[in-house]
């Protein structure tokens, strides 16, 4: 039987401030499905997109375009109704998502 690990006192690696943030962004898949979705949050990690289509679904890879210059690789991790939890390929930086948050308050 396997033990069940041991939780308690194991750091929070991917726990971080989310900065709330409003703005439009594009989600595309990487069968060149593309929709816009509304930014709800953004951390270093990931963010928090608002939007509705069939395409989309837990595991699937995107880009999320936030500019005409930037665009991050994503996987998607969860979707609850019209919200969507996006996890960045690769951390962006801290000073960044501060920017980009205040940038889109």
């Amino acid at each position: 039987m396997h033990e069940r690990l041991n939780t308690q006192g194991r750091p929070l690696t991917r726990r971080t401030n989310r900065q709330s943030a409003r703005t439009g962004v594009v989600l595309q898949s990487i069968n060149g499905d593309a929709t816009k979705a509304r930014l709800h949050d953004i951390s270093v990690y990931g963010c928090n997109v608002i939007c509705q289509v069939d395409w989309l679904r837990p595991g699937s890879f995107v880009t999320v375009r936030i500019s005409q210059e930037r665009s991050i690789q994503a996987i998607v991790r969860w979707i609850r109704g019209e919200s969507s939890g996006i996890e960045f390929l690769r951390p962006i930086p801290d000073d960044e998502a501060h920017s980009l948050a205040e940038l889109w308050q």
